[in-house]
């Protein structure tokens, strides 16, 4: 191949593997560059090794808007330095270090050498922390071999050089992976009454995601769980626009919706699916279904079997 044709490839894998993510030369043009990508997926966590020539990876504000994720990523840096462009700042990150990006955010990556390193992605809703604090962990280098950091870059490490995808223990591998990522970003944050508040709220949002499958996951339930009144549930809940019985509601249409677009569920009826998230009621469930996305299961599954982009994505 031409050197051309190895930066056109390069090009679109990490586009498409990224979102939008844009490949330039350090002169801004995005010829005469390459690299290698090595992807994993573990629930809903990405782990990838990525090594490349001299660059710059990009996420712009077109990119943000037309292919918008609440990802935050950690690159932690084996070989080379990359400098982490995003809100302003500027870090650089040397081995045996790592930063946190979001991809809410644009960002610019920058690689001046020959460079390797290990990305995780998790959705930045997953770990139960405010945006406050999310944003103070974005503002400095951490080191891979102090606190809660060491644990982190040897989960990223581990999963990065597992030689098969995990299956059966994926979900359990991604929540240990929230809680560590989760760990660093609070390690050093020292909330206010209100962000303690969005501290709780997250917590016992990310509950009700890993729980959905729980036929006795309700209010009463997750108040007990986290130690507090039914009440304060209820007034953390009150000022979102939505209650939390509406919140697991849809949070089950979602995990139903994502299951029908699945092909290796495709043996298992509409109804078997509801029946996973804890929706027993077909009537109900295709109401409800076509009133959160436009069509009634049947038809998203069909659309969704055929690849057509009109589908609720």
């Amino acid at each position: 191949m031409t050197a051309s044709a190895i930066a056109d490839a390069w090009f679109h894998e990490m586009e498409s593997t990224f979102g939008g993510l844009e490949v330039m030369t350090l002169d801004g043009s995005n010829r005469h560059v390459s690299g290698a990508l090595a992807a994993k997926e573990i629930g809903h966590v990405g782990i990838y090794g990525i090594s490349g020539t001299p660059q710059q990876l990009v996420r712009t504000d077109r990119a943000v808007r037309q292919s918008p994720t609440e990802l935050l990523k950690v690159c932690t840096m084996r070989r080379g330095r990359c400098i982490i462009e995003q809100s302003g700042r500027e870090l650089t990150i040397a081995p045996g270090e790592f930063g946190l990006y979001d991809t809410a955010i644009p960002y610019r990556l920058t690689f001046r050498g020959s460079w390797q390193c290990e990305v995780m992605t998790a959705p930045s809703t997953a770990l139960g922390a405010p945006r406050a604090a999310i944003d103070e962990a974005r503002a400095r280098p951490w080191s891979a071999s102090a606190g809660a950091g060491t644990l982190l870059a040897q989960f990223i490490s581990a999963c990065a050089s597992m030689a098969s995808p995990v299956t059966a223990a994926s979900s359990h591998l991604a929540t240990a992976g929230d809680s560590l990522l989760a760990s660093v970003v609070l390690q050093d944050f020292e909330p206010g009454s209100e962000q303690i508040a969005e501290v709780l709220r997250h917590k016992i949002e990310s509950y009700i995601n890993q729980n959905l499958h729980n036929p006795d996951l309700c209010l009463e339930q997750i108040a007990a769980v986290h130690h507090v009144s039914v009440r304060t549930v209820q007034r953390l809940f009150s000022g979102t626009g939505a209650g939390l019985t509406s919140r697991v509601r849809k949070a089950r249409l979602q995990a139903i919706r994502r299951e029908l677009s699945d092909p290796r569920r495709n043996r298992l009826t509409i109804s078997e699916v509801g029946a996973r998230w804890c929706i027993h009621d077909a009537q109900w469930l295709a109401k409800a279904f076509k009133s959160e996305f436009g069509m009634s299961p049947s038809e998203f599954r069909k659309s969704a079997a055929a690849g057509d982009s009109a589908a609720p994505g």
